[in-house]
């Protein structure tokens, strides 16, 4: 019977002492299997085992090379390049170390205790953090890149929002000004009117800038450049496969990407009747949908909406939807044509010289009888056709002084002789004065005329081709104010 029982605790034993042993040998695959490295020292800090992946991550350090050793020891061999003395964590105590093959090591070291609460090693985890501060650096280099790229598109915004800045002396558009300052920082739609090259963009650009969406998007639509093919999708983007030749990722519309801007809906007169309805219905629910969608998009968008056609008659004969005219016609604002504010003339003349001086690298200024030609023309192209040639006449003129020569054969054809030599009424007054009297009042005159163009007694001096002490002297023989 005893013998029985002796047999049987001997196979328990043999049973367990088995069990323990798979279990010792399945731990030992485990861990040769995790792709960080593990070491194990003893109280001292010194090495007694370390699996395979100390040599993974490391890069080649054998795991004879740190057997035995302290960390100080394998710093004194070289095998340790550095090592971080800060202390990211009290337990489990985690360091930065870099070894002499390049790589740079993360290690958290964890005291073991036994069942009793009794020290037995340090179990330390290496990890390769090499890869993950390259793709670090890469990401921050990426966001920098981002950064910078954001930067260089704000200023370009910035740059092209800051062309919309407005310049008039006329008491007409000084009305208009008024009134684009008043509905600025409301949301209501607005319908800019006025002939072709007058400025409506100009004005759409201000009231966007200065209203409380400037710095969210401003996206501008021809819908008269457009086929109206396109201009469904180009308005209100479309689903992916929504036609042949379609992205397979869709394409937002630009209603959409002016989301919490404005959108500046140019030649609204050339838009199809079968695109109003879509975009009345955008307008009045703030919602659009994609071509090929079901799907609605909520937007919050402010609609400026600009022609040159008289949408009113265009309602009467059937060709504009009414409650989409009525849609867009809360706040009418026009724009005059340049020929009726002659005023505005020579500062918009001025502000295109000094634009295309600066891109082209010159320093003109125009001659007095520039400046009565420009005035005296009646601009059916209005200030965009003024634009254009004021470059023309920066790019082509040879001389620093730009005369009656740089201007097209037309304008000389359409202008009144008396304008065009720019000579003094002959009444007779002036012909009963003596000659010293008619030729002050022509000097003070042309001087006073130079002074209110050019801004300042050396513009003047440039524009009337003298010297600038000759007009201060003339200035103050004649009592001109400066």
């Amino acid at each position: 019977m005893l013998n029985t029982a002796i047999s049987i605790q001997g196979i328990l034993f043999n049973e367990e002492e088995n069990n323990v042993t798979r279990l010792k040998k399945e731990l030992e695959v485990i861990i040769e299997t995790i792709y960080d490295g593990v070491i194990l020292s003893d109280a001292e800090g010194r090495i007694f085992w370390a699996n395979s992946g100390v040599e993974r991550v490391s890069g080649g350090i054998m795991i004879a090379d740190i057997l035995g050793k302290t960390a100080k020891e394998l710093e004194e061999e070289g095998i340790i390049v550095s090592q971080s003395k800060k202390i990211l964590g009290k337990n489990p105590m985690t360091l930065k170390q870099k070894l002499r093959t390049g790589v740079e090591l993360l290690i958290t070291s964890t005291r073991a205790y036994d069942d009793n609460g009794k020290f037995m090693f340090f179990v330390a985890n290496l990890r390769d953090i090499t890869e993950l501060n390259r793709l670090k650096k890469e990401m921050e280099e990426t966001k920098d890149l981002s950064d910078r790229y954001y930067r260089e598109l704000t200023e370009l915004r910035d740059r092209v929002l800051q062309q919309g800045r407005i310049i008039f002396k006329s008491e007409k558009m000084q009305q208009v000004c008024e009134r684009v300052m008043k509905i600025a920082r409301t949301d209501t739609n607005v319908l800019l009117t006025g002939p072709s090259g007058a400025g409506k963009e100009v004005i759409a650009k201000f009231i966007h800038r200065t209203s409380n969406r400037c710095k969210e998007p401003f996206v501008q639509i021809n819908c008269g450049a457009i086929p109206e093919t396109l201009l469904e999708s180009e308005l209100f983007g479309y689903d992916r496969g929504a036609f042949t030749g379609a992205s397979k990722q869709g394409k937002m519309g630009l209603m959409e990407m002016a989301n919490n801007g404005t959108i500046l809906l140019d030649e609204i007169g050339d838009l199809p009747l079968n695109l109003q309805v879509k975009l009345l219905r955008a307008i009045q629910e703030q919602v659009v949908y994609r071509v090929g969608s079901t799907t609605p998009i909520q937007l919050d968008v402010r609609i400026i909406a600009a022609t040159n056609r008289n949408l009113e008659d265009m309602v009467k004969k059937g060709l504009f939807r009414e409650d989409l005219y009525y849609r867009l016609n809360v706040i009418p604002i026009h724009i005059p044509p340049l020929r009726e504010r002659k005023e505005d003339i020579l500062p918009l003349a001025f502000s295109f010289l000094d634009r295309y001086n600066k891109k082209h690298g010159t320093d003109k200024s125009f001659s007095v009888k520039v400046c009565n030609l420009l005035e005296a023309y009646d601009w059916p192209g209005n200030v965009r056709e003024l634009e254009n040639l004021v470059e023309r006449m920066v790019v082509i003129s040879d001389n620093k002084i730009l005369t009656p020569d740089c201007l097209p054969p037309h304008f000389q054809a359409e202008i009144r002789e008396s304008t065009l030599t720019g000579a003094l009424p002959a009444s007779r007054e002036n012909l009963l004065l003596p000659l010293r009297e008619v030729r002050n009042r022509a000097e003070r005159e042309a001087i006073t005329r130079a002074l209110e163009i050019g801004g300042s007694t050396r513009k003047a001096a440039e524009l009337l081709e003298v010297d600038h002490s000759t007009v201060v002297r003339k200035a103050r023989q004649l009592n001109i104010v400066i």
